[in-house]
């Protein structure tokens, strides 16, 4: 088995220099008029704890380690089941949704039904919440309607995204600028959210 993903060099080269912007504790405040658990009044995102069990996963991104990719490994994302719910009843994400994408090592190996690829490691974490009322126009880490955060091995209790237009990993604006239309989420990968989208 070896792992084709090398996160710790793409985040020293990236990640290099960014402060931390987002306080997480083992119980978040919540902002004031308690939009959200994950996110205090001034803006900062804290990153959930138990999406694995207790939320929805929406769905699987396989992206393979080669000189394009800026983020190689498993892309597995989670939704809280309220948001999931808002979303299916009207094809928008609702206030204070949110979302967890965990980016994972490929791990590989020969097992009895062929070779196979599967999740390993966590190396990073993005978390998204929607917001919207704009809360915070002051702060660098919204931008259109969401809230964005990315957490890593070094830093996994505080964001480390300054700014939703940063660069490297923290470049949420780049990278999904693709998926404006669809409220910046590329639903075309999620197949329990796909029909309500349409």
């Amino acid at each position: 088995m070896r792992s084709t993903l090398a996160l710790a060099a793409l985040l020293a080269g990236s990640l290099g220099g960014y402060g931390v912007v987002a306080l997480a504790a083992d119980e978040p405040s919540a902002a004031g008029d308690g939009f959200s658990p994950w996110v205090d009044a001034q803006g900062s995102i804290s990153k959930p704890r138990d999406y694995r069990t207790d939320w929805v996963h929406l769905g699987s991104w396989f992206v393979r380690a080669d000189e394009e990719a800026s983020g190689p490994g498993v892309h597995d994302v989670y939704a809280d089941p309220a948001a999931v719910e808002g979303f299916l009843a009207s094809g928008e994400w609702p206030d204070g949704a949110t979302l967890v994408k965990e980016i994972n090592a490929i791990e590989e190996g020969s097992m009895t039904t062929g070779h196979a690829q599967w999740a390993g490691e966590t190396g990073v974490w993005f978390v998204m919440v929607r917001d919207r009322e704009q809360r915070f126009p002051d702060n660098a880490a919204w931008g259109e309607g969401w809230g964005w955060a990315l957490f890593t091995q070094e830093s996994p209790e505080q964001s480390v995204a300054e700014s939703w237009q940063g660069e490297g990993l923290s470049n949420c604006h780049g990278c999904h600028l693709p998926a404006e239309d669809t409220g910046w989420v590329f639903i075309e990968g999620y197949p329990t959210l796909r029909e309500a989208a349409r």
